[in-house]
């Protein structure tokens, strides 16, 4: 059986994972397909070896990508340019905000010549954040064609129709015989600006994430003893029959046998225990295990990849790349799938009910055109990342790491702590605590056991006893935080849906979330955070959508009907302009 796991680039929602793990799964001998929203990863398991040419032209049919490996200077590189495109587009909006502003409220004041330079000047400005923009709605027209349109689908079908509405407006001003001057060029700029700002919002949201990378297990350095003479070795050099000297307050980088010397160990890095533990001569011996006191000299029996402690990280690895349910999906695309139909359908029943009402064209296609891109949410693109930078700079103020923004969005939603414990008294124990009454046990040490069940304690389990039992609870619906230290809890920390250690420990790779301490109660912290993200997140969508739903009706003409204004393009431009300063100061207030 051949299995790979492959990188997709451009899953932006549900019906995007869905789709394509069904296109995937209908290649021959394919035996399973399992796409991961939050890494983009696909796990692709057949019976046969699989093609990966056939694979990449099945994800780039379906308007996704195969994500490569980009160096860091090129990735800088790509931000820097983009960040100079947004800089142009933003300035072209502001440009042509004014001259709108101007022509509307004073354009019988200008000679025609004026009026044509202004037109002209407007559609040369568009027609450059067209092109500076062009990739971002050609995907929105790529996802458009495969079934499963998002927010850049509506982008790319509503600035075209507006820059061609808006065209042929200028073309009648250049023929000098234009009766109104209807050009939506500030509201096309200024949908295409905040789109874009958006994105780099996100991007910059996601890399304060993906800085932070799994590494691969170092062993400690060790003594090699060769004919009395000590060498001092890296752990991964060493081989097994090698003779090791440890000293006292050494870290053992071999798993062997003792051959000569005693000494008290700390095994609590592998066993979970602190109690130290009386080794000599001929007694089994772990890497990364303390002497504490004593010296002893060690045949290694295991070295390098084939010591426990390896062994546990391979594990732990293995438990880190299964799907977990702190899945966020984009808000905008799970909008979008029912948000770009409905606009569409309202626009155009809006647009045939003019013409046939007034028998006007224009009047129509202006409804048109101020529908579509009146409806178009373009602050809903950062209204979630712009929180998100926000609050992981909130929890940097407090000593807290969220490697992953999944996590930091679904945290509060966690239903069951388990807390390895190391204690004197205990080996491999476990407590498994209710969150819902983790407030109550916070500020002093939590309990072995409660009558009430909120509480329990499970001992003397192995690690890959913890994490199946942990796997257990995960699959019987329970949310898990899983709190620990030691390279033993590896395994739990990678099968828990949010894993949790101190900073510097030897299970930080393989936590989701690192705190400054060992003072649980910042846990509580970190929760309060991800609930303070909903909150504000939840606020941003609302000040982002609030004005399109007030402008729906005027686009839609039941202002006109009874002598006000359509939703003229100045005005368009100006609620595209308030939605985002509206979701930017709300951001403001995050403290």
């Amino acid at each position: 059986m051949d299995t790979i796991v492959i990188k997709i680039k451009g899953l932006r929602s549900a019906a995007c994972v869905s789709s394509i793990e069904y296109k995937l799964q209908q290649l021959p001998n394919m035996e399973a397909v399992h796409v991961d929203f939050v890494t983009s990863e696909a796990l692709l398991r057949s019976f046969a070896k699989i093609n990966i040419v056939e694979v990449k032209n099945i994800i780039e049919e379906n308007g996704f990508s195969l994500e490569l490996k980009e160096k860091a200077s090129a990735i800088k590189k790509a931000q820097k340019k983009s960040k100079a495109h947004l800089w142009i587009i933003g300035l072209s909006f502001l440009a042509l905000a004014v001259i709108e502003g101007v022509m509307f409220f004073s354009r019988y004041a200008f000679t025609m010549e004026l009026v044509k330079i202004a037109a002209g000047l407007e559609i040369a400005l568009t027609v450059l954040a067209l092109g500076l923009a062009h990739k971002h709605l050609a995907n929105g027209f790529k996802q458009l064609s495969s079934g499963v349109p998002h927010m850049d689908s509506l982008l790319a079908v509503s600035s075209l129709l507006a820059f061609l509405f808006s065209a042929v407006q200028a073309y009648f001003v250049f023929q000098g015989y234009a009766s109104e001057y209807d050009l939506y060029c500030a509201a096309i700029v200024g949908a295409i600006f905040f789109t874009m700002y958006g994105k780099n919002i996100t991007l910059d949201a996601e890399l304060l994430f993906s800085k932070h990378k799994k590494s691969s297990f170092k062993l400690p350095k060790g003594t090699l003893l060769v004919n009395d003479e000590a060498h001092l070795l890296p752990g991964e050099n060493f081989l097994p029959g090698d003779s090791v000297l440890i000293r006292e307050g050494g870290i053992i980088p071999v798993d062997g046998i003792i051959y000569d010397g005693q000494a008290k160990l700390d095994e609590a890095e592998i066993t979970g225990s602190f109690e130290l533990i009386d080794k000599k001569k001929n007694d089994v011996v772990f890497a990364e295990t303390i002497v504490k006191e004593g010296t002893i000299k060690v045949k290694a029996t295991a070295t390098n990849k084939n010591v426990q402690a390896v062994q546990l990280w391979r594990t732990a690895d293995k438990y880190s790349k299964e799907p977990k349910s702190m899945q966020k999906l984009k808000r905008t695309d799970k909008i979008a799938v029912i948000f770009l139909p409905v606009v569409i359908s309202l626009a155009i029943m809006a647009a045939l009910s003019w013409y046939f009402y007034t028998g006007d064209a224009q009047i129509s296609l202006k409804v048109l055109v101020s529908i579509m891109l009146g409806s178009y949410p373009c602050a809903l693109g950062f209204a979630h990342s712009s929180v998100l930078q926000g609050i992981n700079k909130l929890a940097v103020q407090q000593g807290i790491v969220f490697k992953n923004a999944a996590v930091m969005e679904q945290l509060h939603k966690i239903t069951l702590g388990v807390f390895s414990c190391h204690k004197d008294n205990t080996n491999n124990s476990m407590d498994l605590v209710q969150l819902t009454a983790f407030e109550l046990y916070v500020d002093n040490s939590l309990p072995d056991f409660m009558s009430d069940g909120r509480v329990r304690s499970v001992v003397d389990l192995q690690p890959k006893e913890k994490a199946e039992l942990i796997q257990s609870l995960r699959w019987g619906g329970e949310r898990t935080l899983v709190y620990g230290n030691k390279i033993s809890d590896m395994p739990l920390l990678a099968c828990g849906d949010v894993g949790i250690a101190v900073q510097n420990s030897a299970a930080e790779q393989f936590a989701q979330v690192v705190l400054p301490n060992e003072n649980i109660k910042i846990i509580l912290n970190a929760i309060e955070l991800s609930k303070k993200l909903k909150k504000f997140s939840k606020k941003n969508s609302i000040i982002a959508l609030i004005f399109n739903i007030i402008s729906l009706p005027i686009a839609m003409g039941l202002w006109y009907a009874f002598g006000g204004l359509l939703l003229e393009p100045i005005l368009l431009a100006a609620v595209m302009f308030l939605g985002g300063i509206g979701v930017l100061v709300n951001c403001i207030c995050l403290k």
